[in-house]
C-alpha cells in the first residue's frame, strides 16, 4: 500500500510532526505542514513552584501529554531524580515515549489508547489501589475534568498543575494560501478537537472546500466532532493512537 504522491496536511505542532512526516514520505506521500496550534509554557507562579517543590509527596504523577512531559522537565524541573520515588503514569504511548527519552522508563501506560477511559481502566487506578493516595495530574490549561473527577470518586486525593497553554498561530494570507490553495492537500490529519476547531477558524473563508476534503482523525470522538461541524467527506480514524496508527488510517482511506 502506498500514499501515491498524496499531499497530506499535517496540523499538529511542528516539533511533534517529524516522525509522522517521515512515515508519510517513506510511503510515497508529501507532507504539507500547517500547524493550527502553538504550545507555550505558562509563566512560573508561586503555586506552580510550590507544587514542584513538593513533588515527592505524591504517590502517582499522571502526565496527560507529550507536551506536559517536555515542558515540565525543560522549564520547571531542575533534576529529574525528583520523579524516581513516585509512580509515573503516561496517558498513552506517545507520552510514554517522551518520558523514555528523558530516562524515565519505570512507568505505567494503558497501551495503544490515549484517553482518560483507558487510563481509568488500569488496575493501578482502581479504588483498592488509590484510596487516600495523593495523585498529581500534569496537563495544559483547560483540560477535561473527567479523569480527576473519576479518581476522586474512587477515593484518591487529586491535585493538578497546568504547565502550558495552547494558542492559535498567527498566519498571514500568503501562508494560508501557500499551504491550502497552492499545495492543495488531498487529505487532512487532525489529532485533537482543538486542532480541528483552529483549522476551521483559520480556513473559515473556504469551509466548503475544507469540509469536502478527506480527513483522518486520532479518534472516533474527533471524527464525530468533525461531522457535527459540517464535514461531508470521507473520515478515517487512526488504527492506534500513535503515528503508525495515523499512517494506517491514511493508507486505508486512500485505498478505499
Amino acid at each position: 500500500m502506498t500514499l501515491q504522491n498524496k499531499r497530506i496536511l499535517i496540523t499538529r505542532p511542528n516539533e511533534q510532526a517529524d516522525s509522522l512526516c517521515e512515515l508519510i514520505s517513506n510511503h510515497g506521500g508529501v507532507s504539507v505542514r500547517f500547524p493550527t496550534i502553538k504550545i507555550q509554557p505558562i509563566d512560573k507562579t508561586d503555586k506552580l513552584i510550590k507544587c514542584f517543590d513538593e513533588i515527592s509527596k505524591y504517590d502517582f504523577i499522571i502526565f496527560i501529554s507529550r507536551n506536559a512531559v517536555k515542558i515540565t522537565i525543560d522549564h520547571f524541573i531542575d533534576n529529574i531524580d525528583v520523579f524516581r520515588d513516585t509512580q509515573i503514569i503516561a496517558i498513552g504511548p506517545g507520552t510514554a515515549e517522551e518520558l523514555a527519552t528523558r530516562s524515565l522508563t519505570d512507568i505505567i501506560c494503558p497501551g495503544s489508547q490515549t484517553d482518560s477511559k483507558a487510563l481509568l481502566d488500569l488496575k493501578e487506578m482502581q479504588s483498592n489501589k488509590i484510596t487516600n493516595k495523593q495523585i498529581l495530574i500534569i496537563r495544559g490549561t483547560g483540560g477535561r475534568e473527567l479523569l480527576a473527577d473519576s479518581l476522586e470518586t474512587r477515593g484518591a486525593n487529586i491535585n493538578y498543575v497546568e504547565v502550558y497553554k495552547r494558542c492559535l498561530p498567527e498566519y498571514g494570507e500568503h501562508e494560508v494560501g501557500n499551504a491550502w490553495h497552492k499545495k492543495k492537500p488531498d487529505v487532512v490529519v487532525v489529532t485533537s478537537n482543538e486542532i480541528l476547531n483552529n483549522l476551521i477558524s483559520l480556513l473559515s473563508d473556504d469551509k466548503k472546500k475544507l469540509f469536502s476534503t478527506p480527513l483522518v482523525t486520532m479518534s472516533e470522538r474527533i471524527a464525530e466532532r468533525a461531522r457535527k461541524e459540517g464535514f461531508i467527506s470521507k473520515i478515517g480514524v487512526a488504527r492506534e493512537q500513535n503515528d503508525d496508527g495515523i499512517l494506517a488510517g491514511l493508507l486505508e482511506l486512500v485505498e478505499d
